[in-house]
Order: structure tokens, then sequence, then C-alpha cells
């Protein structure tokens, strides 16, 4: 710090030097090129005046001797009458000095402006102005008695220049004595103020040293206080905030680790230390309200993911979920790994997870293929890599397991995180489960009970996300409005019992023959729709016509034999064919199902503008 006080100051007392100087050198530069023009100027008036006497007297051949007395006089270098055309006109050319000799006497001529120009070299400086006379009836000359011009026309003009060089030379030795004494004075201060503000910046960089040892946590330093001023004072305050900020983090660490029951490890640094334990309340707490207000699981799950990756600092782990209806395991993430950390026979059997079986804790630790179906237990043994499973219970069932993964040199902390994972998790289980109910009783209220396909409900429920990621990604949405064809003639001829299981038999086909992405949906008695999902134009119909064709080689058994049914199917597109109006599309299918009825059923109609007839409105 002090050397970059004293660069600084020097600098400036440099810079305000140079400005000095450069002042004075300007003034005096200036003073001495307006004495000269002021000299210069006055010459020229003394002379017209005394060459338009000897003019009227008629004594012009005297005006040499009088040019040359004033060019000494005045100390000028040269001094030189210049004809203007005027007078070239009436009186012919004159003399060949007379005439301009350079650019700036013929400007001056021809614009009738007072013009100068300063030469300087290494050896001389020479001024130079020509002033121009012009033609006036009055004053003291009337020019119009011998001139015959016109009011204001340029007469001529007087050339002359000055040397300068011995100005310059006594400016340089003024400017020299004038750098000498005040570069003395500037010096002589300098060293004054540097003197004087040693002791304060010696407090600044031991102030400094303790500033960036509170900046690391560390608040036992004390600033070393040799002045008696103000500045003496403010050492003496930096001294107490450290000795009250030493004892009141160390008050908070300790009331803090007391609430959440465990301590995090101390270091030398007590604003980390105590930043780290108040974190992790907040944290918890901030976990547990917010995933209280998360309306979806994985939402849950996706903080979840936060805690472990984030909080916790793993890279390698996995979330797993039990679903008890089928008996699987479901992967809800997984980390370090491109494929799975264990092996895919849980998600077919649940039973095959360690941890979902026994409802314990599976550490590898102790033995290091405790479960079989890890999929890298050979690593276990050759490379020191271990696992950690952890169930977390929901209603006295396992509902989830977390999995984590790591190196033998990482077993210390993995050990110490464990708690605050199992923490966390203790968190989240009550609502998890929550979660689970909700979403199964929402799922229930979408299927429609006897086909297990998606009801009208889940239709209206879907309608306006589908479609604005559709228009979002300038996709399409093929419509298809599917009928049984002479449905209620197998009500008639075997009963609703068969009617029943023949829906049942045709939704089975449809929604076998359509993609996972694709939403099947009861429309209503007999009719279903499909959905197709981001599809190419024109695609729609190849899968209607797919539909169609599996439905009619479908046979279905029904008691005493069996029997085949077919279907006739409307297609449309959206937004293609309705100008981004869903339920108008799906008006447009059902348009073209009526038409492939009509037509003999049993085929595919895709929609055209000349088949509705109800308007532009619907």
């Amino acid at each position: 710090m002090k050397g970059k006080l004293v660069f600084k100051l020097g600098l400036w007392m440099v810079l305000l030097f140079l400005i000095t100087v450069g002042i004075v050198a300007y003034s005096f530069r200036k003073t001495v090129l307006e004495s000269a023009e002021e000299t210069a100027i006055t010459v020229a008036d003394v002379v017209r005046d005394t060459l338009t006497s000897y003019m009227v007297l008629g004594i012009m051949d005297k005006r040499d001797v009088f040019l040359s007395e004033i060019k000494d006089a005045k100390g000028l270098e040269y001094i030189r009458v210049i004809r203007g055309e005027p007078v070239i006109r009436q009186f012919g050319e004159g003399l060949s000095s007379e005439k301009p000799v350079d650019e700036l006497e013929r400007l001056v001529l021809t614009t009738g402006r007072m013009m100068s120009e300063l030469k300087e070299s290494p050896e001389r400086v020479v001024y130079k102005l020509v002033v121009p006379y012009k033609a006036t009836a009055t004053g003291t000359v009337n020019c119009m008695q011998c001139h015959k011009v016109k009011e204001g026309e340029v007469l001529g003009a007087i050339s002359l220049a000055v040397d300068l060089t011995h100005k310059r030379q006594e400016a340089l030795t003024l400017l020299g004595v004038y750098s000498l004494l005040a570069g003395g004075v500037f010096s002589l201060l300098f060293l004054t103020i540097v003197r004087h503000f040693q002791p304060y910046s010696r407090l600044f960089e031991d102030m400094k040293r303790v500033l960036n040892k509170f900046k690391e946590g560390n608040f036992k330093e004390k600033v070393k206080a040799e002045l008696h001023d103000e500045a003496g004072e403010l050492a003496q305050v930096v001294n107490s905030v450290g000795e009250q900020l030493d004892s009141i983090l160390s008050n908070i660490r300790q009331k803090v680790s007391m609430l959440i029951g465990y301590s995090v490890m101390d270091t030398e640094n007590d604003l980390k230390d105590t930043e780290k334990i108040v974190n992790e309340l907040v944290k918890i707490s901030h976990f547990k309200r917010t995933i209280e207000q998360d309306r979806r699981k994985e939402d849950i799950y996706n903080r979840i993911e936060t805690v472990l990756a984030e909080y916790m600092s793993l890279d390698k782990f996995s979330i797993y979920e039990v679903d008890h209806r089928r008996n699987a395991m479901k992967v809800i993430s997984v980390h370090g790994e491109e494929d799975m950390w264990c092996s895919k026979v849980i998600l077919e059997d649940a039973n095959e997870c360690r941890a979902r079986r026994t409802g314990e804790d599976v550490d590898s630790q102790d033995f290091p293929c405790i479960c079989p179906r890890f999929a890298h237990n050979d690593l276990c043994t050759t490379a020191g890599l271990r696992y950690y499973c952890i169930p977390v219970n929901m209603g006295g069932k396992v509902g989830n397991v977390v999995q984590i993964v790591y190196e033998a040199e990482m077993d210390m902390f993995i050990r110490m995180i464990i708690p605050y994972i199992k923490g966390y998790l203790q968190e989240a289980s009550p609502v998890l489960e929550s979660k689970s109910l909700m979403e199964l009783l929402q799922e229930q209220s979408y299927i429609d009970q006897l086909t297990g396909l998606y009801n009208r409900r889940f239709l209206e429920e879907i309608a306006d996300k589908i479609t604005a990621q559709a228009k979002r990604r300038g996709s399409l949405i093929g419509i298809l409005m599917i009928d049984i064809d002479f449905f209620k003639q197998v009500n008639d001829k075997y009963g609703h019992d068969v009617g029943d299981r023949v829906l049942k038999e045709i939704a089975s086909v449809v929604k076998g023959t359509v993609r996972e992405s694709d939403y099947v949906i009861r429309f209503g008695g007999e009719e279903i729709m499909v959905l197709l999902m981001d599809v190419k134009e024109g695609f729609s119909v190849k899968v209607a016509e797919k539909i169609r064709k599996a439905v009619e080689n479908k046979p279905i058994e029904i008691t005493g034999g069996v029997i085949k049914k077919t279907v006739s199917i409307g297609v449309s597109e959206f937004p293609k064919d309705c100008e981004g109006k869903f339920w108008q599309c799906i008006k447009f299918a059902d348009v073209a199902l009526y038409r492939a009825k009509e037509e003999g059923r049993n085929k595919v109609v895709r929609f055209t503008p000349d088949m509705w007839k109800g308007g532009e409105e619907y």
C-alpha cells in the first residue's frame, strides 16, 4: 500500500508540475505572438499612411529608403509592398518585388483578409504577417482620389516578417529557471507529504492484514495502534469488532448445533463454520416448506436430487421408486452412470432389491458384495467401489430407495453425511406418500373403467396443454375418430356383456397399434379417439389405416365362437385443418367419420374442407 501511495502521489506531483510548466510556456508564447502581431499591424498602418502621403506629394522615389529605415527600426526580417490587381490595371505591374511570392500573399490579395503564419525550425523562428489595403473614401485618406476603384477593393498589401528567434531563446531560459524553481518546490512538498503519511500508511497496511484475516474467518488478530488521533481510534474499533464477532459466532455455532442435533466440522474459519451450520438449518427448513408446496412427486424428486448433488456434493447416486401394484422398481434418476448402478432385474421384481426386501440399510463396507444385484460388484473388491442404500418407508412399506455409490477413500465423508441425508428423506417421506395417493386417485378419475383408456375428462384436462405444445414446436396433432361398425347389432344379438368384451378388445388393439406418447381416449359409447402427437403431414392417415386393418384381422373370442368387427375412422390434423381451434378439428374428424360410414364403413376418410357445411365457426 505504501509503495502504491508514494507512486500515485509522485505521479500527481509530476503531472501537476508538467501542467504548470505547460501553462507558463503557452502563456509566454501567446504573449510574444500577440505582441509581434500588434507591432506588425502598427508598422503596416504607418507604411500605408506614409506611402499614401508620398504619393500625394509626388516623392515616391523615397519609398525604398523609408521601407529600409522602418525595417531596421522595428527589427523586421523584411518588409514588402505588394500591388493588387486594381493598382496594376491603373499604374502597371511595378517592380518585381511588388509581386506576391507565395500562396499566403496571393490569398490575402484575393480574400482581402489579414493572414499570418509562424515558421519554426531548430535554428530560427519567423513570424510572417500580410495586411491587405482596401480602397475607402472615409478616414484620413480618400483612396478614390488617386485610384479608379470601387469601395472595398483590395489595392495591395504589406508583407512583413519578424524574427522571433531571440524571443524563443529568452522563453526557454525563463522556462528553465521556472522549471528548476517549481521542481524544487514540488519535490519538497512531495517529501513532506510522504513523511507525514508514513504512520498512516503503516496503520492501513496493518488494518488490511487484520481485515483479510477477518475475511478468512479469523477474528483473533489485532491492529497495532501507534497513532493517537482519529486513525488510532479506528484501529481500536476494528479490534473491538473482531472480539465481538469471535464471541457471537462461537455462540451461534453452539446453539444451532444443539438445535439440529449435529455439529459441523470445525476449521480455522469461524465465518465459514458458522455459515455451514446455519445453512444446514435453513436448508432443511426451506426443503420441508418447499416440498409441501410442490404439486407433483417429480418436483420432490428433483429437490432430493438437488440435496444429494449440490448440498451433499455427491456425483454418483440413484433414486428408485417402488411400484407396489407391479411389485417392481422404477428408476427416478441415475447420476454418475450411463445406465443403472443396479441390475435391471429389479425393474421386473422389486424383491430382488435387498433394501426394498429387508427394509434396512444396505452397506457394502463390511461385505463388499452384500447385494448381488449391484451391477459393479466386481469393482467393490478390485477398485474399492462401495455403495450404501437407504430405504424410505411410507405407510409401513418401502416406497423409495436412495443408493449412494462412492470410492473407499470417501468413506469418512459418507459416514458423516448419511445422517443428514436420512434427515432430508425423513422430511420427504410423508409428502411423497401423500402425493402418491393423490396421483393414484387422480389417475383413477381419468381412466375409463371398462376399457382402461383415458376418458373424456382427461381430454378436457390436457387439451390446452398439448395444443400449446404443438403450436410452440410447430408440429401437428393427428386426430382419429374411430367408431365400431354395427356395434348395436352386437348388443342386440349377443347381449351387453359380449358388447363390452368387443369394446375392450378393440380398445386394446388400438392402444397396441399406436406409440406410448400418443393418447387413446374413450370419447363416448363405442367411439374411440386417438391423438397422435408430433406427426408429419399425412402420417395420421397411415396410422388410421394400420388400426383399421389390425381391428379387421382381430378375432374376438366369445361364448360359443369367434366374431370379427370392423371400424370406420375419420381423420383431421391440428392446427392445419382448423386454424388453431382444437375442438373444431375434433368436429372435423367426426365429420370425416360420418362420411366413412356413408361410403360403406370399414374405411378411413381424411377430412377435406368441402365436407364441412356448418359455416366457419363451430
